[in-house]
């Protein structure tokens, strides 16, 4: 998550070094969710948004509240996919209003996970926004320790995705690589793809390997989630103060949604 990216040569380097040792694996195992967002409603059996629990919950990050089931409901969708917007007004407190959109069911990593997403952000317009696709779990009785892999869409930064990932760790800085589209920007429908084993995780994008990796590997379930927001002052960047939120609905925009055209998860046989 937040940190300013450093050492990029340095870290694919040794990326490369790992990718040479690691055994091909390849995706021919069972079909653990399949969907195609397009032109129909979203699933609530197998999605949902957070439940407001108490101040400190999860659903403020930043500067940015989620819309959670006491008063919203599922992202809509149009023929392209999900759509999962962040608004610059909130009726609760001066904030924006993001979304979290999280799968019903975890997923458990057994031999290998095979996880694709066609998604984008609607547009870079706006910087100081950042769309999120990622596994996620918390650690029972933690509200910081967790595990997570992830893609980052940082609209500051539209020409590359910022990858990231945690093994029982504190939120906070983690283990960032930032990576350049090998076409167009994150305003295009890209293909996100993670494959994690409980020794490796890589991302690719476009079925281009982009990163390796056999540290920090988690190895208990999560779940998936999409979600968008805006970052404070705490995370360079992510942030920009000449976003605002505003204090009427009449002054109501949606700043930027993250489309979300499918996801599969297949299990890997090695």
């Amino acid at each position: 998550m937040p940190q300013q990216y450093q050492g990029l040569l340095s870290r694919r380097a040794a990326a490369i070094a790992v990718f040479a040792a690691i055994p091909a694996f390849a995706a021919g195992g069972a079909t653990l969710l399949d969907e195609r967002f397009a032109g129909a409603p979203v699933d609530a059996g197998t999605w949902e948004i957070p439940t407001f629990k108490a101040s400190g919950d999860g659903t403020f990050i930043g500067r940015t509240q989620f819309r959670v089931t006491q008063n919203s409901g599922l992202p809509k969708t149009d023929k392209h996919g999900a759509m999962i917007p962040i608004e610059t007004f909130n009726a609760k407190e001066p904030s924006f209003l993001g979304t979290e959109m999280i799968s019903a069911k975890e997923f458990a990593v057994g031999k290998g996970l095979d996880v694709k997403i066609r998604a984008k952000m609607n547009s870079a317009m706006h910087p100081g926004i950042v769309g999120g696709i990622f596994l996620y779990a918390l650690k029972p009785g933690s509200d910081t320790i967790h595990d997570e892999i992830d893609f980052e869409l940082l609209t500051n930064r539209p020409g590359e995705v910022q990858t990231n990932i945690y093994a029982n760790e504190a939120l906070g800085v983690g283990h960032v690589v930032f990576v350049p589209y090998p076409t167009g920007s994150m305003a295009d429908y890209h293909d996100y793809e993670i494959k994690w084993t409980a020794k490796q995780v890589s991302w690719s994008i476009d079925g281009k390997e982009v990163r390796t990796t056999v540290e920090s590997v988690p190895t208990e379930p999560m779940k998936f989630y999409f979600n968008i927001w805006a970052p404070d002052a705490h995370w360079p960047g992510g942030f920009n103060a000449a976003i605002q939120p505003v204090t009427s609905a009449s002054a109501n925009t949606v700043l930027d949604y993250l489309s979300v055209e499918s996801i599969s998860i297949r299990s890997i046989e090695p």
